[in-house]
């Protein structure tokens, strides 16, 4: 993880050294409506800018990572840090390269280069995912899940105890209910959609910029279905597997069969034990986290976990616990 937050330094140089003599002494660093740029910036001088934000977000990434007591912390400034050097490297990229393939910087054309800005900031979540911390949560939960087997070893298994009004039996079929995310999710997902039009109009007519009609294509298209459609999920519980998939747009989030499972328990699912809110996935595992909220937190038995914010998480575990017991 830590090379990680210093390989845009080495993509900075190595940039600038491929393309030595044949870089302007001045380059092409912003485009607007037009194919063509018009912002522009001593060459020197952007890479010597390039070089410190690299170098500064790398450090304030790698200093994060002491802050082992303090997670919320220690999340937010690894993903400044490192947000801050992969997104430096991406600019340095899609500036320099058309810069210098077009000789003049008033002839540069961003092209597809401006996919180098948009892979380096993709790349900036990386070190998020490898991150120890989720290592370490990982080890409590299987240390409280070991606490739990061990005090219900000899005791029956009456799940419907937990549950008021429940029937004698525990049924092993038709679970079905939905969660809706936080406000601020939707307002997201609306804002996704408003950015994406906006960048359409502002692409539209003569000389539109095709990059950003492309962009704006996208946003619309691939992300803000992605976003609105985890704004209210399913799950269900039907034909022995567990099934998460959003409400608004009917698309699968996760499947699991009981036959994969392990061990379920109904707990409080808190997000920062779970990589974040939202769809996250990360290293053992993924989950679909709406808010701090009981849920279902599910072991398999390829030592991966899943976890799911949902109502009536307990009469949820139960039945799946019954379908596994029916199994075996």
């Amino acid at each position: 993880m830590l090379i990680l937050l210093f390989v845009p330094i080495v993509v900075i140089v190595a940039t600038q050294r491929i393309l030595g003599p044949n870089l302007p002494s001045i380059t092409a660093t912003h485009w607007s409506d037009s194919s063509y740029p018009d912002g522009f910036t001593d060459s020197s001088v952007l890479f010597t800018a390039s070089i410190t934000f690299a170098v500064i977000g790398g450090l304030v990434g790698w200093g994060a990572l002491f802050l082992t007591r303090k997670p919320l912390a220690l999340l937010g400034l690894l993903f400044v840090g490192s947000l801050t050097a992969w997104t430096t490297a991406g600019v340095y990229v899609s500036s320099s390269v058309p810069t210098a393939l077009a000789g003049d910087p008033t002839q540069a054309v961003s092209g597809p280069w401006i996919v180098a800005s948009i892979l380096a900031t993709v790349i900036s979540f990386v070190p998020l995912w490898l991150c120890g911390v989720f290592q370490q949560y990982q080890q409590n939960r299987q240390n409280r899940r070991r606490e739990y087997g061990a005090q219900n070893l000899n005791k029956p298994v009456k799940p419907q105890a937990e549950v008021p009004g429940a029937a004698a039996t525990v049924p092993i079929d038709g679970f079905n209910v939905t969660m809706n995310a936080p406000w601020w999710l939707w307002f997201l997902g609306i804002f996704t959609a408003g950015l994406g039009v906006f960048m359409l109009v502002m692409s539209a007519g003569e000389g539109g910029d095709v990059v950003s009609q492309i962009m704006g294509i996208a946003v619309i298209v691939l992300l803000t279905p992605l976003v609105l459609g985890i704004a209210r999920i399913r799950v269900t519980i039907s034909n022995g597997k567990l099934r998460v998939a959003s409400a608004v747009l009917g698309f699968p989030l996760r499947t699991i069969e009981v036959s994969q499972m392990q061990s379920v328990i109904s707990e409080e699912i808190q997000p920062m034990e779970w990589g974040g809110w939202g769809w996250r996935f990360f290293p053992g595992g993924s989950a679909v986290v709406m808010r701090r909220h009981e849920g279902l937190a599910v072991e398999l038995k390829d030592k991966r976990r899943f976890a799911v914010t949902i109502p009536d998480s307990a009469r949820a575990a139960a039945q799946l616990n019954a379908l596994m017991a029916q199994g075996r």
